[in-house]
């Protein structure tokens, strides 16, 4: 895809991170380590393209939703980084949060950044009140006990219990921020209420694509290539994509799904308005980190 429209995506959330965090204290400096640091910022890219779709969204406010996906996934990623569950020497490029600072520091870090990310919705000044309700309950959903915090208990569960269901760990874990970021822009109008029917499936398909390539990566690229261990999986013995089905089935499943994605948008939406959407979408299961 265009590389200039998934880094403009991302430096407009940069911009507003750093916006939201000007204070000169330790946790304020541990926010910024992980938010700021490199990133492929796919999530923000999702809520660019999304928006896109319909040609009614606010600059603004997809800026402001996209922010509020990354600060979330960010927290995600440092608590997840942490001794007690994968227990990661690095992210992004770069030491993990609980390494650069201290464990502590890391959780409460975590701790801020998702309840900014609340904050940044809350406070959108192009934001409906409806839009903003809505917005915030689905990505609570989304991103807590129903959702991306019960996901990581299974995956952490899987490496004692082989009958878990990988689909589900990461249906939730993975996919469910993933359908958040495509549907939100549309979220309290009922007029759309049929794309956010359909973007929340299609989001769940790719979402879960999305994570058996992460998987596939982990298992077949290195750690500099990555910007994370390559090894993390198979240190905690986790339950992947890979290890259920092997490498090739795994890709196949991955492009099956991201081909089944792209043709809804295909069918469902104009080519010049879903473009972005479906060269992201490509680039979810071509990506090389």
């Amino acid at each position: 895809m265009s590389s200039s429209f998934l880094s403009e995506c991302k430096q407009k959330v940069l911009n507003r991170i750093e916006s939201l965090l000007t204070q000169q204290d330790p946790v304020t400096s541990s926010m910024r380590y992980s938010a700021l640091a490199d990133s492929k910022c796919i999530r923000a890219g999702l809520v660019f393209a999304s928006g896109k779709l319909e040609e009614q969204m606010d600059e603004a406010v997809l800026i402001d939703v996209a922010t509020s996906i990354e600060l979330m996934h960010t927290y995600s990623l440092i608590h997840d980084d942490l001794p007690a569950m994968d227990d990661d020497g690095m992210r992004r490029g770069q030491a993990s949060n609980h390494i650069k600072f201290n464990e502590a520091t890391a959780i409460l870090a975590g701790d801020a950044l998702q309840a900014l990310a609340f904050e940044t919705i809350a406070t959108s000044k192009g934001m409906s009140d409806a839009h903003k309700v809505e917005a915030v309950k689905m990505l609570a959903r989304a991103c807590g006990h129903e959702g991306m915090v019960l996901g990581q208990q299974y995956d952490l569960d899987a490496e004692k219990d082989a009958s878990l269901n990988i689909e589900l760990i990461h249906s939730l874990k993975t996919a469910k921020l993933i359908q958040v970021a495509l549907t939100m822009p549309y979220l309290g109008n009922e007029i759309y209420n049929k794309t956010q029917v359909l973007l929340n499936e299609i989001g769940g398909k790719i979402g879960i694509a999305f994570q058996i390539m992460d998987d596939v990566l982990e298992a077949s690229s290195d750690s500099m290539t990555l910007g994370k261990s390559n090894q993390s999986d198979i240190t905690n013995k986790k339950m992947t994509y890979v290890s259920v089905y092997g490498v090739e089935e795994s890709i196949h499943k991955a492009e099956a799904l991201s081909s089944f994605c792209i043709q809804q948008v295909q069918e469902n939406f104009e080519l010049n308005k879903s473009d972005q959407l479906i060269e992201l979408m490509n680039l979810m299961v071509s990506r090389s980190n």
